[in-house]
């Protein structure tokens, strides 16, 4: 059907009402909109599905997606923040409900992020240790055995921390998910007031102009532990870079600047189990407590604290 002139001014005003979301009227657009949902029914859904993806993701979002790139698929938290230094702590692999999580460590990490005052607190992964049905031999690496003992268990332990949590979950946390479909790291943070849990493995958080990408993975270590974050910053494009990397898995501690990305492989809140110690792997005892002033243009000076501990 050809259109006529008052498709052509109709379709000109619901499109400045799809793209901007203003109205002069709105009862005029709800009536146009009938009226095109029986004359161009296509068009109106098309439109209707484009407000729809605009209002899901930001400019820098949809110029990548424009360009054809890919988007971590993992939910993104944006975080009002009022100051010009953000103050964060970035703990990952504490491995809850398994012998080689001190209690005398994670009460040490919590006294010192109380006592620094920072304003949220990053988890990368593997909050709990899970139950690993590939080595029969685990059952005797653990002190809180199954899903329930070690959700209740890593509940009792992340209340002491009264600054915000965000967290994504990690590959031993998965395998609750694997065997019986649970997220355990999901349901801890519904028990939790001040947590918020952003998905399996990765997720973006949005402070003012800055991204603080957390990553937790589920590949090896490498020969280097600087390899390890180069291959990671390296397989990104261009446009998805985030301004901070926070990574967990390999139980490795490192700072380290690529392509402009402030990455920090954040060590382990566990100490060296014996699986790592058979295959002579290293485990850095540990963790960070981060300071970046916030620009217009993302991040400006960075700096980061490692706090180790030693058995």
């Amino acid at each position: 059907m050809s259109l006529t002139t008052s498709d052509e001014i109709i379709k000109k005003r619901l499109e400045q009402y799809f793209i901007t979301g203003y109205s002069e009227n709105i009862e005029t657009t709800k009536r146009y909109m009938r009226e095109m949902r029986e004359r161009d029914p296509q068009w109106l859904a098309f439109m209707e599905s484009t407000s729809k993806i605009r209002a899901n993701y930001n400019e820098k979002e949809l110029e990548l997606l424009a360009r054809g790139n890919r988007i971590i698929p993992s939910l993104t938290k944006k975080i009002d923040f009022d100051g010009e230094v953000l103050k964060f702590a970035h703990i990952t692999d504490t491995h809850m409900g398994a012998v080689f999580f001190k209690e005398y460590i994670w009460e040490a990490v919590c006294r010192e992020i109380e006592k620094k005052k920072v304003d949220v607190v990053f988890h990368t992964g593997d909050v709990t240790e899970g139950m690993n049905s590939a080595r029969i031999d685990m059952i005797y690496d653990l002190t809180h055995i199954g899903y329930d003992k070690q959700k209740e268990y890593a509940i009792e332990k992340l209340k002491q921390i009264q600054a915000p949590i965000i967290a994504v979950d990690g590959n031993h946390d998965r395998w609750f998910k694997k065997s019986n479909g649970a997220l355990v790291v999901k349901d801890i943070a519904e028990r939790l007031p001040n947590m918020t849990y952003l998905g399996e493995d990765s997720a973006d958080v949005k402070i003012e102009n800055a991204t603080i990408r957390l990553w937790h993975g589920e590949d090896g270590n490498s020969y280097t532990v600087s390899y390890r974050p180069q291959k990671i910053v390296e397989a990104m494009s261009g446009g998805d870079k985030p301004n901070i990397l926070l990574t967990g898995h390999v139980h490795k501690m490192g700072y380290f600047f690529i392509r402009n990305v402030h990455v920090i492989s954040g060590g382990a809140v566990t100490t060296q189990s014996n699986w790592m110690k058979r295959t002579r792997k290293e485990n850095h005892t540990g963790f960070w407590i981060c300071e970046a002033v916030l620009t217009e243009n993302g991040v400006g000076q960075f700096t980061g604290t490692f706090y180790p501990f030693y058995e």
